[in-house]
């Protein structure tokens, strides 16, 4: 167990916090679509709150607007953003994010902080999820992390009601949400994949225990919520093999650059094969070439020493087939970025 001496300057005042780094923790799930305790001004020294959105899932500039989940002031106009959900980077890793509850920290501490889980138990144990702390809640326990997932459950609060249509105690369960794949093809088109995704890569796990570590975050989630801490410096996450949300709103210029630059390998890759099979087309004329006259001169010695009755063999090698090892394909369906690997 690892932990880290913060100072944080809090309302003029100096107070150390001892923030666990490392360990092992719980996981469970939510999506309320309220704004998150990290998207208000002061909770942590950060370069802006995470950004909430309005009822029409349009970025705000106004971080001081009142959530909507406040009934305090009759609902504010404040919503989580959908682009806050979770998608696949690949089959071992996922990113997203989280409201969390870490050992010996506080919102100081962990807002806007990424965190890597590695699931140690159900049916994703051994796969990784690499999360951002945008909320927290009151409910939660020591090393817990509620995933930010549609669909599920709403929990003590919901503001899908009023941004989505969705029924009074949200989708499914007020605590767990939908239980199958087919509950996601009514949700709103925007929270579609990251609904699928709980059943797609995530194997509907129910509440996986992991082991956690805080990591330095990657830039394909600052750029989302907006918000880095001031004492580290965002690094890009995986490259080349990004699946992007395709329906969430405000994506960063970063995924744009992301899609063009895998586009662009691929071709260059393909070109490079084409012009390695003009190669081989060549090496083996020239073997054909060298074979023909390997049979002719033999042809030619062996009628001068027997008649003409001499046997010649001829060797052939073969390209592609099952050991094919070429280009990646870059795919696009429905607007989400497909990775295929041929091998």
């Amino acid at each position: 167990m690892k932990t880290l001496a913060l100072l944080a300057l809090l309302g003029g005042s100096a107070t150390i916090t001892n923030a666990q780094t490392s360990g092992t923790g719980a996981t469970t799930r939510y999506w309320d679509c309220c704004k998150g305790s990290c998207g208000w001004a002061g909770k942590a020294s950060v370069s802006s709150p995470v950004v909430s959105c309005d009822i029409s899932d349009n970025p705000l500039a106004d971080m001081a607007a009142k959530s909507n989940c406040d009934s305090s002031v009759s609902n504010g106009p404040a919503f989580m953003c959908s682009n806050q959900s979770p998608w696949a980077v690949n089959d071992d890793l996922s990113y997203g994010f989280a409201a969390v509850n870490i050992a010996g920290g506080s919102e100081s501490s962990w807002c806007c902080s990424c965190y890597e889980l590695t699931f140690t138990s159900g049916p994703v144990s051994g796969k990784k999820f690499v999360v951002q702390a945008t909320n927290t809640g009151g409910d939660l326990g020591s090393n817990q992390f509620d995933l930010a997932i549609p669909g599920g459950g709403v929990g003590i609060y919901n503001g899908c009601t009023n941004e989505w249509g969705a029924p009074a105690n949200g989708w499914g369960a007020q605590y767990g949400g939908i239980s199958s794949r087919s509950d996601c093809d009514s949700f709103p088109d925007k929270l579609k994949p990251g609904c699928y995704w709980r059943f797609d890569w995530f194997q509907n796990a129910n509440n996986p225990a992991v082991s956690w570590k805080k990591v330095t975050c990657p830039t394909q989630l600052t750029e989302l919520t907006g918000c880095a801490r001031n004492d580290e410096t965002p690094t890009p996450g995986v490259s080349g093999t990004l699946s992007a949300t395709a329906t969430a709103k405000g994506a960063s210029s970063s995924v744009a650059a992301a899609i063009k630059l895998s586009s662009a390998a691929a071709k260059s890759s393909s070109a490079a094969v084409k012009s390695s099979s003009a190669a081989a087309k060549s090496s083996s004329a020239a073997v054909k070439s060298s074979s023909a006259a390997a049979k002719s001169s033999s042809a030619a010695a062996a009628t001068a020493s027997s008649g003409g009755n001499g046997l010649t063999a001829a060797h052939w090698a073969q390209c592609g087939g099952k050991s094919w090892t070429g280009a990646t394909e870059v795919c696009f369906e429905d607007a989400l970025i497909v990775e295929d690997a041929a091998n």
